[in-house]
């Protein structure tokens, strides 16, 4: 069977706004619909639609210990940048910059919580 390519995931936040401008703001995405405080759907350019929800007026998920989303780049130079750029933006950073395995990586706090990874591979 061939892979099927995923390429949509929704995450559910208290504040459908704040986390939209959260992810244009922070990592480049672009909303592409959004339905008044319900619902957002954002893009990048290699095609994921990151959609961000909350369809009932809930309180946000208690996500498991070791759920996240991530961010996989190209290059190590690509991590530092935004790395400092989170940082001096007053992004709350979980886990500092550092190599682990062949990556080089930080963790980030996104809305209400979900813990983001920013990883590439580390300089040879």
């Amino acid at each position: 069977m061939p892979a099927v390519k995923l390429n949509h995931v929704d995450l559910q936040v208290s504040n459908v706004d704040a986390a939209r401008e959260f992810f244009e703001t922070h990592f480049g995405l672009h909303s592409t619909y959004q339905r008044a405080g319900q619902l957002a759907l954002l893009k990048d350019d290699a095609g994921l639609e990151l959609g961000v929800s909350n369809l009932r007026g809930l309180p946000p998920p208690a996500y498991p210990a070791d759920f996240h989303v991530g961010f996989v780049l190209d290059r190590a130079d690509e991590v530092r940048n935004i790395y400092e750029r989170l940082r001096d933006g007053g992004v709350r950073i979980k886990m500092d910059l550092r190599e682990g395995g062949p990556n080089l990586f930080f963790m980030c706090e996104g809305p209400d919580g979900i813990p983001i990874e920013i990883r590439a591979p580390r300089d040879s």
